[in-house]
C-alpha cells in the first residue's frame, strides 16, 4: 500500500470513530477570550450532577433537550398553539402564554412555527466530528493566539466519553484544550480524559462538604480528592472559585482553601469569579425559581481583600477568569 493510500486509509478511520460517538450539546462560542489562553471555541455540553444555587447556565444542569420560552418576544399569533400536539402550551384570557412543563414532551413542532423566536429548544445530539468541524473553522486563529477548544457546560465529566473524544480529536489536530469542571466524577472516568488535556480549569467553591452539599447538592470529598489526584499527572491546574455572598465570601473559608491548595501539587493560580446573576433571566425562560435574588454583589475592594489571603500563601490570584 502506498504512503498516499495509507493516509487516506488512517483518515478514513479517524472520521468513524468521531462519527461514532456523539453528545448532547448545550451551544458553542466561538472566538472567546477567557476560560484558557488565545482564542477560543468554548462548547458548553449538556448535564451536570450539581445544582449549584447561583448557576449562570441552568439550561445545561439537564441532561436532555429542554424548551425556553422567551415571553417577551411572543406576539400572540397563535401559532404555537395550533402547533403544539400535546396542548402544552396554554393562552389564558388576558393572561400571557404559558407552557406545561408535565405536558410538554420537547418536539420542537412549535419553535418551527414560532417566527419571533419567542420559544427555543436547548440541546443538540453531535458527533464528535460535526464539534470538531466548527471547532476547526477558527484554526487560524488559535495558531496564532495559542487558542484552542475548552470544554464546559454542564460538566464535561457527566459526559466522558464524548469528551475524552472531542480532546483527542483536538489534539490529533495540535489544538489547544481545556476543560472546566467542577471535578465530581469517579476518578476511574476522570482520569481517562487527562492525556489529551493541556489546561485543567477546576472549580472549588466550598471546603466545607455540609455547606458545599447545601448549597451545590453534593458534598465535596470527591471533587477535592480527584484535584489532589489529577494536580499529581503534571496537567497544568487552574483554581476557579465563584465567590457568593453569604456562602463562601468568608476569611476563614478562604484560609481553609489556601492551606488545602499549598498541600496539592503544581498549583500556582487562583481564579476569584465574582458571584453574577446573569443566569437569573434563563430560570424563568425554563419556568424555574431563582433563589439568590436578593444575594448582594460583591464590591471589588472586598473581593481584593479575599485575593490577599491566598497571595499571602503564594498564590498568583486573578480576579475574573
Amino acid at each position: 500500500m502506498d504512503s498516499a493510500r495509507a493516509w487516506n486509509n488512517m483518515i478514513s478511520i479517524e472520521e468513524t470513530e468521531e462519527n461514532a460517538v456523539s453528545g448532547m450539546v448545550s451551544s458553542i462560542r466561538r472566538l472567546a477570550i477567557h476560560d484558557g489562553p488565545g482564542m477560543r471555541t468554548i462548547v458548553f455540553l449538556k448535564g451536570c450532577s450539581l445544582r449549584c444555587m447561583w448557576c449562570a447556565a441552568p439550561e445545561t444542569q439537564s441532561p436532555d433537550r429542554e424548551l425556553l420560552y422567551y415571553p417577551e418576544r411572543c406576539l400572540g399569533c397563535g401559532n404555537c398553539l395550533e402547533a403544539c400536539p400535546e396542548d402544552a402550551i396554554m393562552a389564558p384570557p388576558g393572561g400571557p402564554r404559558t407552557v406545561d412543563r408535565s405536558r410538554c414532551t420537547v418536539c420542537g413542532e412549535c419553535t418551527e412555527v414560532c417566527y419571533a423566536e419567542a420559544l427555543r429548544i436547548i440541546g443538540e445530539r453531535k458527533t464528535v466530528e460535526q464539534v470538531i468541524a466548527e471547532v476547526a473553522r477558527d484554526a487560524v486563529f488559535y495558531e496564532h493566539s495559542g487558542g484552542g477548544l475548552t470544554l464546559s457546560g454542564g460538566e464535561p465529566l457527566q459526559q466522558v466519553e464524548f469528551t475524552r473524544a472531542l480532546l483527542q480529536a483536538c489534539k490529533k489536530r495540535e489544538f489547544h484544550t481545556a476543560m472546566e469542571t467542577c471535578g465530581f466524577q469517579s476518578w476511574k472516568l476522570f482520569k481517562t480524559t487527562l492525556p489529551d488535556l493541556d489546561l485543567l480549569l477546576y472549580d472549588v467553591k466550598h471546603m466545607d462538604s455540609l455547606k458545599h452539599k447545601q448549597f451545590t447538592g453534593v458534598p465535596n470529598e470527591i471533587i477535592l480528592s480527584n484535584l489532589r489526584k489529577a494536580a499529581a499527572t503534571g496537567v497544568e491546574t487552574v483554581i476557579r472559585v465563584p465567590v457568593v455572598s453569604g456562602f463562601n465570601d468568608d476569611e476563614e473559608n478562604m484560609r481553609v482553601m489556601g492551606d488545602f491548595l499549598q498541600g496539592v501539587n503544581g498549583i500556582k493560580r487562583v481564579d476569584l469569579l465574582p458571584y453574577h446573576r446573569l443566569g437569573e433571566n434563563i430560570y424563568r425562560r425554563l419556568d424555574r425559581e431563582y433563589t439568590l435574588s436578593d444575594v448582594p454583589l460583591k464590591p471589588e475592594a472586598e473581593l481584593q481583600h479575599l485575593a490577599e489571603i491566598l497571595i499571602k500563601g503564594g498564590f498568583e490570584v486573578h480576579i475574573g477568569g
